[in-house]
């Protein structure tokens, strides 16, 4: 391996963070539980399980959720200052029940 290269796991890499109650969408009525993991919905994931190390689904990834840190340094642009908010950016994935609640109610079989 070139010792350049990353290696092949991060410690970002999709670790459960915590559950989530909050609206299924924007403006949503309707609270949904979602299960938040360490690393970003990258382009593509979207609707792809969220698994433990058993294989055992938590979760379908849903969404990418930008959270504010609450500094934001200033850097040099162009010749500018300009200011840079930082984020960390979270997975969230609708969980389980919430798709096991959904199919029963439609009638199909588990």
């Amino acid at each position: 391996m070139d010792p350049r290269s990353l290696p092949a796991l991060f410690p970002i890499e999709g670790i459960y963070t915590r559950t989530v109650a909050a609206p299924a969408f924007k403006e949503a009525k309707k609270i949904a539980k979602f299960i938040e993991t360490s690393s970003p919905g990258l382009l593509g994931q979207s609707g792809g399980p969220i698994l433990d190390v058993t294989g055992k689904v938590w979760a379908v990834q849903s969404r990418t959720v930008h959270l504010p840190l609450g500094f934001s340094p200033k850097v040099r642009k162009d010749g500018r200052e300009i200011e840079e908010n930082q984020f960390l950016n979270v997975g969230w994935g609708v969980h389980v029940e919430m798709i096991i609640d959904a199919m029963k109610s439609s009638g199909i079989a588990l």
